[in-house]
């Protein structure tokens, strides 16, 4: 059996305050990205957008957290939560629940 991606795309609908964080980061500026691998890296030196776009991803899709607020709650995704309302995700599989897990939310 071979391994697919759960997500097959990742885009940016429309225009966006680009003056504004998180859509002022270059590399989430005309974001379209095909996912077609079974595993994707994101790399990238700090402040190029990697944690931005994964926690954005983790709003977008109803990940559960492990912190003391769900991502559609915690304060500190409020760029995020903007962020993720702008993205269109295509799923080859849409899954019911998902985990979402940062090294902050255990020294909070």
């Amino acid at each position: 059996m071979k391994a697919t991606p759960l997500l097959r795309h990742i885009a940016l609908r429309g225009e966006q305050a680009a003056d504004q964080f998180p859509f002022n980061v270059p590399a989430l500026r005309g974001l379209d990205l095909a996912l077609t691998a079974p595993v994707t890296f994101f790399v990238g030196e700090n402040g190029s957008g990697k944690s931005t776009l994964l926690e954005a991803l983790a709003v977008a899709s109803g990940a559960v957290t492990v912190g003391a607020e769900s991502a559609g709650r915690d304060a500190t995704l409020a760029p995020q939560r903007a962020l993720a309302r702008a993205l269109r995700l295509t799923w080859r599989v849409r899954t019911h629940s998902g985990f979402f897990l940062r090294a902050e939310d255990f020294f909070g």
